[in-house]
């Protein structure tokens, strides 16, 4: 499916030195990241509220600001390709760098907030409900979330990209951290032990641990 769409949205894709074809790809990777972290964030904040799990909600968050990073590279895609003038005899290519670090910037942000939000759980427990529903969006979004995660790589080394590797790094990183949140679904089918907000914070810990190292 990678190559499929790479020869449907890339014109003269092999030509990876050319700026077009680099923004090309760049545009790619970033419109595929903003429409999966877009589905993934609304089934699973459903998923979150029919459980009452805040781990789930937290990944829902998560992948809202994914595509919210989706959005930055996208800009920093734009923003690279332009020529160079003046003020700029290099060209504008290091805005990649400077769009991946906004990324990581907002990263940081939300592994913050849902680090609050899952102490705010460990103080005031509430029960998990088990759903076979919550159970498969969770299973389907890792998968989709791994896929996204080789589409970026494979984009990234194509034309030495360093926000794609930066977005691949994150993917990577969150399908640990729904495996944590799918931990506190499986669970709450065979006990009443209020374990979500833990580990809310280890998906918080997750995505931290994202943030810093992009």
């Amino acid at each position: 499916m990678q190559k499929i769409l790479i020869k449907l949205f890339v014109r003269d894709y092999e030509n990876t030195g050319n700026i077009k074809v680099r923004e090309s790809y760049g545009t790619l990777g970033s419109i595929t990241g903003i429409v999966v972290n877009l589905i993934l964030a609304v089934a699973k904040y459903i998923a979150g509220v029919i459980s009452g799990s805040i781990s789930v909600t937290a990944d829902a968050i998560n992948n809202l600001s994914d595509a919210g990073s989706s959005i930055i590279s996208l800009i920093g895609v734009k923003l690279s390709a332009k020529p160079a003038d003046k003020g700029h005899p290099y060209g504008h290519g290091r805005v990649e760098y400077i769009s991946a670090l906004a990324v990581s910037f907002v990263v940081l942000l939300m592994g913050i907030e849902l680090f609050k939000s899952s102490i705010n759980k460990i103080t005031n427990p509430v029960p998990v409900k088990f759903n076979w529903i919550s159970l498969i969006i969770l299973v389907i979004s890792i998968l989709a979330k791994l896929w996204l995660g080789f589409f970026n790589k494979n984009l990234g080394k194509r034309i030495n990209s360093a926000p794609m590797m930066a977005v691949m790094k994150d993917s990577f990183s969150d399908c640990l951290a729904t495996s944590v949140a799918l931990i506190a679904i499986i669970v709450s089918a065979f006990s009443d032990i209020s374990i979500d907000g833990y580990l809310g914070l280890i998906v918080a810990g997750f995505i931290l641990l994202a943030g810093f190292n992009i």
